[in-house]
């Protein structure tokens, strides 16, 4: 399923005829990869042939050493960056259809993001940060005020709305950035090592309140950790090596 620019909607309509989509998949991908061209005919291969499908409501965890392929397999899920070869499904949509402006619109309207350093924005309060997407998303007045106090409350900061990122700690930070993640109810959220920079005591509750969302939404989350013990907590583990997928795990 290579592809390249010049290859046409209906080739890639042949070539997906041939693929077994799971009507039950939020995520699926077929025979996905990722080449990096170093120069000198050095090419990187961050991505190879890997196969999974995640079926909705389910939490996933993504293990594997530096390097292994963790974020690049999450950035392809998340239509951050487009695969050399292969396809992604999101809630049965093919992404390789879609053209820039469609693949902002599958990113704002079903995939929320929670990195491992925040990104918050520091000139925003509490508050503000959590209704930017759905100002992007271009919601009115009262459903932003509604999701925003709703989702503050679900990750216990109704207190702290009108506070800088600067004055709240990384756990508060990290609580917000989840909640940000929920203001457009996304059916995915993609957890880049979300506990990287908090202690094991606050991290697992990161972790808890995940798991806490995940079942009272049912959205599909998957999650990249070096942390054996927070890996363990998802429903599944795919461990990587080398761009593969090695090992899957019922947690």
């Amino acid at each position: 399923m290579k592809r390249n620019k010049s290859i046409t909607k209906a080739q890639l309509k042949t070539e997906e005829d041939h693929l077994d989509v799971d009507p039950n998949a939020m995520i699926q991908t077929f025979n996905l990869s990722k080449v990096y061209n170093m120069g000198q005919r050095i090419e990187i291969k961050a991505l190879d042939d890997v196969n999974i499908a995640i079926r909705k409501g389910e939490f996933v965890s993504v293990m594997g050493p530096s390097g292994s392929g963790k974020t690049t397999l999450l950035n392809l899920i998340g239509a951050l960056d487009n695969p050399t070869s292969g396809a992604v499904y999101i809630d049965g949509i093919n992404t390789a259809y879609m053209n820039d402006l469609e693949r902002t619109n599958l990113r704002l309207e079903k995939i929320g993001f929670i990195f491992q350093f925040y990104n918050l924005v520091p000139v925003l309060s509490t508050y503000e940060n959590v209704e930017l997407p759905m100002l992007f998303a271009d919601k009115p007045d009262d459903l932003r005020k509604n999701k925003v106090e709703r989702f503050l409350k679900l990750v216990g900061l109704s207190d702290r709305k009108d506070f800088l990122p600067s004055e709240l700690s990384g756990g508060e930070k990290q609580r917000v950035a989840i909640a940000r993640s929920l203001s457009n109810e996304p059916a995915i959220l993609i957890a880049d090592e979300p506990t990287g920079e908090l202690d094991t005591k606050m991290g697992m509750e990161i972790i808890q309140l995940l798991h806490d969302l995940n079942k009272e939404l049912n959205q599909t989350i998957l999650m990249v950790t070096h942390d054996p013990a927070v890996g363990a907590l998802a429903e599944k583990t795919f461990r990587m090596r080398d761009g593969k997928i090695i090992d899957v795990i019922q947690n």
